[in-house]
């Protein structure tokens, strides 16, 4: 069980501020198609990406990777099945990326090595 939130973990791992851990993980999660037209859509439409923001609000405050699978997978189901730009062309952000980010901070922080597939559970 690790002590620190996953915004702590990755805060001080990368030596950022508490205040930019939103940008930070969105910018490494998001698919390149959706950071490289990001501008575009917030100024068309500038709640597109709610509710990945909030994905990200919500796994900041988890402390295992148990907690950020369950909010990966509730935002996948909610929010990306059925929903053609976000589930076919992968307008959105990954839920790999994001358990891999979240694996190698929280084996960072233990101590361990990070390790690949899936972790025990």
């Amino acid at each position: 069980m690790n002590s620190k939130t996953l915004k702590e973990a990755v805060c001080h791992q990368y030596n950022i501020e508490e205040r930019d851990f939103e940008k930070f993980v969105l910018k490494r999660t998001l698919f390149l198609r959706v950071r490289l037209i990001r501008p575009l859509i917030r100024f068309f439409y500038p709640d597109y990406l709610f509710n990945e923001r909030r994905l990200v609000e919500k796994i900041g405050k988890t402390t295992n990777l148990r907690e950020i699978q369950g909010e990966v997978d509730f935002y996948q189901h909610k929010y990306v099945v059925n929903f053609v730009l976000k589930e076919a062309l992968r307008f959105r952000i990954s839920g790999m990326k994001i358990m891999s980010l979240a694996n190698q901070v929280f084996a960072t922080e233990n101590g361990t090595s990070t390790t690949t597939g899936n972790s025990p559970a």
